[in-house]
């Protein structure tokens, strides 16, 4: 057969699938039919070579989008010299790709080179100049952005430490910063930038920026620490709560998490990471399970079944109806994990602050949740339910349980778990019946009355 022409291959149809065709010249087609109708030829050229008979790919002539015909005869010829001049086509081909292959492990290896020389300078950081690096990555993520932070080191560490090359910054330097503060009688505040500035060095460490974090032997008693919260809300203060919280501009989800911590008990934490599947509404029941594959529900580690009481089943219904399509009952925005599990109690926090004290970006409700006994957090409201429980007569050691204060032995633990099932399940729900009443207090209930 002669040289194919460009007519002829325009002229195959569908009916040729898979035929092979002679194009001439040692050159054959295989021919394909696309599932729009389009012919492609998949082109091969055979040569001999010490006796034997080779085919090398060409390329793939399709009207549009592929080689065209003076292509694929240039490639041939090209192969063919190089045929002449005793050279193997297919040698030559594997030649270069590997050849390609070296190049480019030997580009990555210059640029594996390069990063290292420039995590070696790195190392070097300042303290300035980390915190700018910790601001772009993980402090950024925060609510204001890591403006209030970054406020405070300029004001407090930048001027003793900020050009000082971060493995080089001692403990010395970080009690100068804590003493310094602590003279101008801004514990609260020292507190703040000794959180922060630990957190700046473990970010620092595991980046391998520093070997040595400053901040470790530093405890936090040793500024002072925090007083221990005592703070249980009253009565007439839960029936003042439960008015003010649909209008408290808390979104839906929130409002039920707050119920949820409330009227079973649960730390506000181990309730934003509640998963449906650990949740039977049906038979009134949360488990929090001992390990997950996400970790740690509790904060001892312990599996804690809890009883759901009318308040607690309808905050968990309600949150079912938006989010039971998801593993979470309270997912994130990417719906991949639970909510920031800081959003509730600072969303708590910014509905309790006087007008002059309104963090820029938040609500302008400042006032929406403040009660007249002072500022409450979520955990509160746990403290608050475990005491309702003894006011309604709970012995103590059931309302331990109930608050997953469990006993370390492990034997001793799986008996007491069967022995106080019972009573604790009547505990959440003499719980549950009263915040009921409270929730639309009568006029006839009168709220129990606490001293302080």
């Amino acid at each position: 057969m002669g040289l194919i022409t460009v007519k002829e291959l325009q002229a195959l149809t569908e009916r040729q699938n898979g035929q092979r065709i002679s194009m001439g010249e040692s050159l054959y087609g295989l021919v394909r039919a696309g599932q729009d109708g389009a012919i492609s030829v998949h082109v091969a050229w055979r040569y001999k070579i010490h006796g034997k008979v080779r085919q090398v790919a060409i390329g793939t002539w399709k009207e549009s989008g592929g080689k065209s015909l003076k292509e694929i005869r240039e490639i041939k010829n090209r192969l063919a010299t190089e045929r002449a001049d005793g050279k193997d086509p297919i040698t030559e081909k594997e030649a270069d790709r590997l050849k390609k292959q070296a190049d480019q492990i030997e580009a990555k290896q210059i640029q594996i080179t390069r990063l290292q020389e420039l995590a070696a300078k790195d190392t070097r950081i300042t303290v300035k100049g980390l915190f700018e690096l910790w601001q772009h990555t993980d402090l950024r993520k925060r609510q204001d952005g890591g403006s209030e932070a970054l406020r405070a080191f300029e004001r407090d560490v930048f001027p003793v430490i900020g050009d000082v090359a971060a493995a080089d910054v001692t403990k010395a330097h970080i009690q100068l910063i804590i003493d310094t503060m602590l003279s101008r009688g801004v514990k609260r505040m020292t507190e703040r930038v000794f959180s922060d500035l630990r957190q700046l060095f473990g970010f620092a460490l595991d980046r391998d920026h520093i070997e040595v974090d400053p901040t470790a032997r530093i405890k936090k008693h040793k500024i002072g620490g925090s007083v221990e919260r005592n703070r249980v809300l009253s009565e007439a203060e839960l029936v003042e709560f439960f008015k003010m919280l649909p209008s408290s501009g808390l979104t839906e989800s929130s409002q039920n998490a707050l119920l949820i911590t409330l009227s079973t008990g649960s730390r506000i934490g181990e309730t934003l990471k509640a998963h449906w599947h650990h949740v039977d509404l049906q038979r009134r029941k949360w488990t929090q399970p001992e390990l997950s594959a996400a970790g740690r529900f509790t904060k001892n580690g312990k599996r804690h079944v809890i009883h759901l009481n009318d308040l607690a089943l309808g905050a968990f219904e309600a949150l079912h109806r938006n989010s039971g399509a998801t593993p979470w009952v309270f997912p994130n925005t990417r719906l991949n994990g639970p909510v920031d599990l800081k959003a509730v109690s600072k969303q708590v926090a910014d509905r309790q602050r006087r007008d002059s004290e309104r963090m820029r970006g938040r609500t302008k409700q400042t006032n929406a949740l403040a009660l007249a006994g002072g500022k409450w957090t979520p955990h509160d409201l746990r403290r608050t339910g475990a005491t309702l429980m003894a006011d309604l007569g709970v012995l103590s050691e059931v309302i331990d349980r109930c608050l997953n204060h469990t006993e370390q032995n492990k034997l001793v633990r799986i008996y007491q778990q069967a022995k106080y099932e019972a009573p604790m399940r009547e505990a959440w729900q003499r719980l549950g019946d009263r915040l009921a009443l409270l929730t639309n207090k009568p006029g006839n209930v009168v709220t129990l009355a606490r001293g302080a």
